[in-house]
């Protein structure tokens, strides 16, 4: 089970200076989390993620949320809106995205209620698109804690292991198409960059972000190896990683801002692909990569009409309330609505696990949010489950009950 994530061992271990790297703060991530105070004063929230905070002597382990104890993901899950997915609704989740983009269903899997059965058939488009499109097809994962939406190497809320080739996540999907379609290796190693380039996520703690980055890595190795029959170079993946911090980042969802605000540690030291446009605010906005313009911009003014990027499908399972209001308090205000509105602003398709409530008017969201949405005619739901604990099995979340996507 702990081999799920190997931080001393190739081919994390080479590059994981690289995957620490915060590209807007030109620092490394931190930990932004209290989840690993007990090590000492190297392992606050504020405090930066480094080489030897996880190699060190008195390094941290840094694993899946399926590997934390029983009391932790309890306090992660309370304090942090922490609810990992399962696989099967992912793949429910991202087949609505490609039957909206192909025209049609089943073209990379036929679902079972709680599983899923992999199509073998190479993937067929649709006339005035071809395969260089959906490779190009820009999505973001929203929260993406360990990134099940973009890579599925396990089922985040088992730990079980996916065969690679009945992986169903947005990358996997990618990654397949290109090796149906690519006959040597060069086209494939093109395309499977470009396929990177068009994947993103945010996430705000640090190990969740971290994870999400090494599930990415281990994703390329496994694939070439299981198409090339050798190992990724270090060459290779140290241009992935630079890939991967740029469209992988960490952020406050809400306020487009680092968290915990810009870290003072001066001494670490950025590679030469870094943007030269940083900000010194106390809490930046952070910055994204625009691999199509060749240039980098803030994530917040793609908000902005006009300003040309944006994402085909924003996909995603965002926090339902806010439990950092206080042990006392009776009542954890409704977030998720927040984290809709702005999906709205980047996206024209947006499909999101939410609390149902506000359908019947009811729950915290603002009653004129409520009468907003129930007045779209572009909302659908897309499939309802009456007693949320089916899909998030042992996790009270209060106001939460229904589920819709």
């Amino acid at each position: 089970m702990n081999e799920l994530i190997l931080i001393e061992a190739y081919p994390i271990k080479d590059i994981l200076k690289y995957l620490l790297q915060d590209k807007t703060t030109k620092k490394n991530i931190i930990f932004a989390s209290d989840s690993y105070i007990d090590y000492g004063e190297e392992y606050t929230a504020e405090s930066q993620m480094t080489e030897t905070a996880l190699l060190g002597i008195n390094s941290c382990d840094i694993q899946p949320r399926i590997y934390k104890t029983s009391a932790e993901q309890v306090r992660r899950t309370r304090k942090k809106a922490e609810v990992f997915t399962p696989a099967w609704i992912v793949n429910k989740m991202i087949n609505y995205c490609d039957a909206e983009w192909f025209g049609h269903e089943n073209v990379f899997n036929f679902e079972s209620p709680t599983a899923w059965i992999t199509n073998i058939k190479p993937a067929e488009f649709p006339e005035g698109k071809d395969w260089k499109a959906y490779v190009d097809s820009r999505r973001l994962e929203i929260t993406c804690g360990e990134a099940p939406y973009i890579v599925s190497r396990y089922d985040t809320s088992t730990g079980e292991v996916i065969p690679i080739d009945d992986r169903i996540g947005i990358l996997d999907r990618k990654l397949r198409v290109v090796g149906e379609n690519t006959y040597n290796e060069e086209d494939w190693l093109k395309w499977a960059i470009r396929a990177y380039q068009s994947v993103y996520g945010y996430e705000y703690q640090g190990d969740n972000l971290l994870i999400a980055r090494i599930n990415m890595i281990y994703t390329f190795c496994d694939h070439v190896e299981a198409k090339w029959k050798r190992k990724a170079t270090i060459r290779e993946l140290k241009k992935l990683a630079n890939i991967i911090c740029w469209n992988f980042w960490q952020m406050d969802g809400l306020q487009d801002t680092t968290p915990c605000g810009a870290p003072h540690d001066d001494s670490l030291q950025m590679s030469l692909f870094d943007d030269d446009n940083v900000t010194e605010n106390e809490s930046p906005y952070c910055r994204v990569y625009d691999w199509r313009a060749g240039k980098s911009m803030e994530f917040r003014d793609i908000k902005k009409r006009g300003k040309g990027m944006k994402f085909d499908f924003v996909i995603g399972n965002p926090p339902y309330q806010d439990e950092t209001t206080g042990e006392q308090k009776t009542f954890a205000p409704p977030v998720y609505h927040l984290f809709l509105d702005e999906a709205y602003k980047i996206s024209d398709r947006v499909e999101m696990i939410h609390p149902a409530r506000f359908l019947f008017n009811a729950g915290g969201t603002p009653k004129p949010w409520n009468k907003k949405m129930l007045e779209d005619t572009h909302l659908k739901v897309l499939y309802h489950e009456q007693n949320s604990c089916n899909i998030f099995p042992n996790t009270d979340i209060k106001g939460g009950g229904k589920r819709y996507i």
